[in-house]
């Protein structure tokens, strides 16, 4: 939102809340409890705000769509989000509430000339959307129910604590807390892909055996095919989602783990060790061999031998 937007939003009776009057000024961060609640009209913030309700209930009012957030509902709020709050009189409440600038995830964000593709923004982006409806209001099983509660209070006791690195804990937890909402609000997703992982489980335990065991041949990927009955695209696809790495690169991996093993055995010379463990060409086991270790196999071998 452009300034000039926020300056009509504000004359015309909305309230902004600014980061750099509610938060410390080092730590773009903030953690509170509410044992009382006003209601609050049309407002909106530069940070994203999350409130989890711990006891009592209150209406929360997002554009057109009015939520009753009750005990054990949370939501999250993006910047530059017009919402209001309207609370029942007499109602005894109790809220964890966690404010917090996209710069305390990641300082990159404030930096909007640089490109905004990085890991990072896996935790935000979710959040994003046009439609708040989602994490408008979330209810939680009890095990996760109690997670979150546990975190917050978690990390209400390092905002309060100010102990040494409480920072570093304070973004932890609140990298966890994000991670446990995103996989709530996109459930049909997550169960889509456990059915998946389900449907291949067989499949894929016996391909990463296959390979764990016969490391030391030739093995190719036309042999991995076979074994799944699957084509070359559907196998690299799903091995990468399975192991977390390519069939090549799993491979050569396993090739040097079993290598580093080997070669503290002062039986076996370098060459033999080479043809041991599947590669086929001195020269480029031992180049991958420091590549992946920073030193040649026989200065491995000395090292070894001299613990």
């Amino acid at each position: 939102m452009k300034k000039l937007d926020i300056d009509q939003l504000t004359r015309s009776g909305v309230i902004y809340f600014n980061s750099k009057l509610e938060m410390l000024e080092d730590l773009h961060c903030k953690m509170y409890r509410m044992d009382t609640l006003v209601s609050l009209s049309t407002h909106f913030h530069d940070y994203f705000q999350i409130w989890y309700v711990s006891k009592g209930e209150f209406l929360h009012t997002l554009g057109t769509r009015q939520y009753r957030i009750t005990k054990g509902d949370l939501f999250l709020v993006p910047p530059y989000t017009m919402h209001r709050i309207q609370a029942f009189e007499n109602e005894k409440i109790e809220i964890l509430g966690c404010e917090f600038m996209p710069s305390f995830i990641n300082e990159r964000f404030d930096d909007s000339s640089r490109d905004q593709t990085f890991f990072d923004t896996n935790y935000l982006k979710h959040f994003l959307r046009s439609d708040c409806s989602h994490h408008s209001q979330i209810v939680f099983d009890g095990v996760t129910d109690g997670k979150i509660r546990n975190l917050l209070q978690d990390m209400l006791s390092e905002y309060e604590g100010r102990a040494p690195f409480f920072q570093i804990v304070l973004k932890a937890n609140l990298l966890q807390l994000l991670s446990i909402i995103i996989r709530q609000v996109n459930g049909e997703l997550v169960k889509a892909g456990f059915q998946k992982n389900e449907r291949y489980r067989d499949t894929m335990n016996k391909v990463v055996e296959y390979i764990d065991q016969n490391a030391h041949e030739d093995i190719k990927l036309e042999h991995i095919c076979a074994i799944s009955n699957m084509s070359k695209p559907t196998i690299c696809r799903l091995f990468k989602e399975w192991t977390g790495k390519t069939f090549n690169r799993y491979l050569v991996d396993l090739r040097i783990a079993n290598a580093l093993v080997l070669l503290q055995r002062p039986s076996l010379s370098v060459t033999e060790v080479c043809y041991a463990t599947g590669f086929n060409e001195l020269a480029y086991f031992c180049r991958i061999f420091k590549k992946y270790t920073g030193i040649s196999p026989n200065q491995f071998r000395k090292q070894a031998m001299n613990k």
